[in-house]
């Protein structure tokens, strides 16, 4: 049995300086000593540019991300209110169909106005005099004396 090794040629290679064909396998065209290159470099600045767009695209996301949050607590927020509104009011009308409901009959749901009593006034002591004097002319003088004492106001006390 012979031993028979294959061996593949080299690559054929496209010299970027004088745009010879070569077989070569070394870093350096044969015929111009020009680098080959494979023409995918990836220089720093790429990478920064890479790395802000990235950036700036999560931030974008993030922003769009927060204000549809922000919407949907915001509605979230006013169906609670609503519905806790809704209850309040629900509240008020069994408050209020309770409170009718313990009225009587004959209040017909009208609370009756307070009555008021008169205070009682003091009259006058003395009356009005009227003193006539003889002369020619006949002029009447009268004289009022009236003499007013304080009166007193009932006090009402309050109890439970």
């Amino acid at each position: 049995m012979e031993a028979t090794t294959v061996v593949a040629p080299p690559p054929q290679r496209v010299c970027p300086k004088c745009a010879r064909i070569s077989y070569a396998t070394g870093p350096r065209c044969p015929y111009c000593t020009a680098r080959f290159s494979s023409g995918r470099v990836v220089t720093p600045w790429m990478l920064v540019g890479a790395a802000v767009a990235v950036l700036v695209g999560v931030a974008i996301m993030l922003v769009i991300a927060g204000r549809i949050f922000e919407d949907n607590l915001n509605d979230r927020v006013q169906d609670v209110t609503k519905e806790f509104d809704a209850s309040l009011d629900q509240f008020q009308k069994d408050v209020n169909k309770e409170l009718d409901a313990r009225l009587p009959a004959t209040g017909a749901g009208t609370v009756p106005a307070p009555t008021t009593t008169p205070f009682p006034t003091e009259t006058p002591t003395a009356s009005p005099t009227i003193e006539a004097t003889p002369s020619a002319t006949a002029t009447a003088t009268a004289t009022t004396t009236a003499e007013a004492t304080p009166t007193e106001s009932p006090h009402t006390e309050i109890r439970p």
